[in-house]
């Protein structure tokens, strides 16, 4: 699976808009821990993920980011929560 590939281990850091009709990361603030999300890639290969943090975080906060997974396939999703200055950030790992 092409999508295997692009996320072999490490994290995965994508962020995205927060618009009010939902579109791009609208309803991030829906997911709540243990819940599902599936990455695909162009080819329509995916992979699923677990969520296992959910948090905010101020905008200047970049340890979110970190490569440091001990070998574990993560992604992580950040927006903006539209209440504070702070991120709405998600964290998630295959199993």
């Amino acid at each position: 699976m092409q999508v295997q590939y692009l996320i072999k281990f490490g994290n995965l850091c994508i962020a995205g808009h927060n618009y009010a009709d939902k579109r791009f990361f609208g309803r991030l603030k829906e997911l709540e821990i243990s819940d599902k999300i599936t990455i695909y890639d162009l080819s329509g290969n995916s992979l699923d993920y677990f969520i296992y943090e959910r948090k905010e975080i101020y905008p200047n906060d970049l340890s979110c980011m970190s490569q440091e997974t001990n070998g574990e396939k993560i992604v992580t999703l950040i927006t903006c929560n539209n209440l504070s200055d702070k991120r709405l950030l998600i964290k998630a790992k295959t199993l």
